[in-house]
C-alpha cells in the first residue's frame, strides 16, 4: 500500500493562492509550526497553525492530527479553501479545535524546514523578490512592535529572527 506523501511547499504555495483569493497582504497571514524547547533540546512537533487577520482581528486553524507537518498543513488549507468556498455562500463560523502528537527531525532536512518555517513565520514565499520580503516584514514589524499599542515582544523577536534567516540565506542584511 502506497504512503501519501504531501508536498509542502507546494500546499504552502497554495495558502498563499487562498490568501490572494481573500484579498489578505503577505503582511497578514503566517503558517506557525510549534516546538518543545524542554531540555535545552528542540524537538519538532507535526502539527501546523495558520493565522491570518480578517476584519481587524486575528483567526487561527489548527491541525495536529497528523503525524506529519505535511499532512496537518494539507488539512489547514482544506479547510481555508473551503471556509471561502462557504463564505462567498453566506456560511458564517465560528471555534475549531485541535489535539497534538510528537515527531522529530534532523539534518539537512532540518534545516530547509527551518528556513521554510522563517519564511511562512513572516508570511513571504523563497521566490519573492526581496524587496517584497523587507516590505512585508516592515509591515508586520510595526504590528508586532512592543513600543507599539497592542505589540508583542515575543512575537516582534520570532519575526526578526525569521527575518534575519531569510535574509542570511539570501546573502543579505
Amino acid at each position: 500500500m502506497a504512503v501519501n506523501t504531501v508536498d509542502i511547499d507546494k500546499t504552502r504555495s497554495e495558502i498563499r493562492r487562498q490568501f490572494v483569493l481573500w484579498n489578505i497582504d503577505p503582511s497578514e497571514w503566517e503558517i506557525i509550526y510549534q516546538e518543545d524547547r524542554s531540555n535545552n533540546k528542540i524537538i519538532r512537533l507535526p502539527g501546523a497553525t495558520v493565522r491570518y487577520l480578517r476584519n481587524g482581528k486575528w483567526q487561527s486553524i489548527y491541525c495536529y492530527g497528523f503525524s506529519s507537518r505535511g499532512q496537518n498543513l494539507r488539512q489547514c488549507f482544506f479547510l481555508l479553501e473551503r471556509l471561502r468556498i462557504a463564505e462567498q455562500h453566506g456560511v458564517q463560523y465560528t471555534g475549531l479545535t485541535f489535539t497534538s502528537e510528537v515527531a522529530t527531525t534532523n539534518g539537512e532536512q532540518s534545516r530547509r524546514q527551518d528556513l521554510m518555517e522563517a519564511y511562512d513565520i513572516l508570511g513571504a514565499a523563497p521566490d519573492d523578490p526581496v524587496e517584497m520580503v523587507k516590505e512585508i516584514y516592515r509591515k508586520k514589524s510595526q504590528y508586532y512592535h512592543p513600543d507599539k499599542p497592542g505589540g508583542n515582544p515575543e512575537k516582534f523577536k520570532r519575526l526578526t529572527e525569521a527575518y534575519d534567516s531569510i535574509m542570511k540565506s539570501r546573502g543579505s542584511s
